[in-house]
């Protein structure tokens, strides 16, 4: 029991960590949980719900992971650097890619069924 508290613990410190110092991160879980309550309200299925909810939790991950990669690389290398430069930059991709593939599986499907029910 004394692991899983740990887990946990650790777990929200990420969680909390990332919010304060992350606009990115903050904008993102933003727009993700309005998404998700559109879709509910659009009325589409449970995997779908679930498969929006699943991209946006990896999506989260890898933005904490990202920011961790920063943060490491400036305690590591504080000065300029370009090597840094290109670590950082390739890993910021990443998140971008999830984020992208959340927008798209978004579009997919809540956009028609949320057009119906308006057009109703």
């Amino acid at each position: 029991m004394s692991h899983l508290k740990s887990i946990i613990t650790n777990w929200l410190s990420g969680i909390r960590l990332a919010w304060q110092g992350n606009t990115v991160f903050r904008g993102m879980v933003s727009v993700s949980i309005l998404g998700i309550v559109v879709a509910l309200v659009a009325r589409i299925d449970t995997l779908k719900v679930t498969l929006l909810l699943a991209i946006a939790c990896i999506a989260f991950g890898l933005e904490i992971a990202n920011s961790s990669i920063e943060k490491l690389c400036d305690i590591v290398h504080p000065g300029k650097s370009d090597d840094v430069k290109i670590v950082k930059d390739a890993f910021s991709a990443v998140p971008i890619f999830t984020y992208t593939a959340y927008v798209v599986s978004w579009l997919i499907f809540v956009v028609p069924p949320l057009w119906k029910l308006i057009a109703r």
